[in-house]
């Protein structure tokens, strides 16, 4: 609940803009039990990025295990849909870190500390290419480099476009989602005669 109340007021009014008492007042709680899960206003931000990795994560765990099983396109529709999710709740709350100097800092030590952040996501990815390139369904010269930030930066750009201007831009996220990977998915097939491969 402290979350929810304390991400409203985040995109509302920016973390500069939110206070104690702006948060307060949205959980509707005393100001004293705000903090008792928390050390200071920059853990809370920072549980905050947390809760919403889980959209994102669990399809790039799965990514381990798919490889040569269903399709190469229905595969990474799923590691899309996560991105989107993730990226939706999370790019108002990163703005706030480039306008904070101590919370980008510290947000930067506690990735560290638990050796997570976006490097995570692109090993999964690159893995998953590369693993699929190994089986022959995915063309050897595709760069999984290039898989990763064509996917994720498709992505960014469609939240970021849509926070900008206050308003969903294109299609629904599930046509999104379908023709941006039916888009790449013709760059990665196989030049051999194998081009079915990456739909079986």
């Amino acid at each position: 609940m402290i979350l929810d109340g304390a991400k409203k007021v985040v995109w509302e009014k920016g973390f500069a803009g939110a206070t104690t008492r702006e948060i307060v007042r949205e959980v509707g709680c005393a100001e004293r039990p705000l903090y008792v899960p928390f050390a200071d206003r920059i853990a809370l931000f920072l549980a905050l990025l947390r809760q919403s990795l889980p959209p994102m994560t669990e399809p790039l765990r799965e990514l381990e295990y798919l490889a040569g099983r269903g399709t190469v396109r229905r595969n990474l529709e799923k590691v899309v849909g996560g991105a989107l999710a993730f990226m939706r709740e999370v790019v108002p709350l990163v703005a706030s870190l480039f306008a904070e100097p101590e919370l980008l800092r510290a947000h930067r030590e506690e990735l560290r500390l638990r050796n997570e952040g976006p490097h995570l996501s692109m090993m999964a990815v690159e893995n998953y290419i590369r693993a699929e390139q190994r089986l022959g369904r995915i063309e050897r010269r595709v760069n999984p480099k290039a898989v990763y930030a064509l996917l994720y930066g498709a992505c960014l750009h469609r939240i970021f476009i849509s926070h900008f201007l206050g308003q969903p831009i294109g299609p629904s996220d599930e046509v999104f989602i379908k023709q941006t990977v039916a888009t790449l998915v013709h760059g990665l097939r196989p030049l051999d005669g194998g081009h079915h491969r990456i739909e079986k």
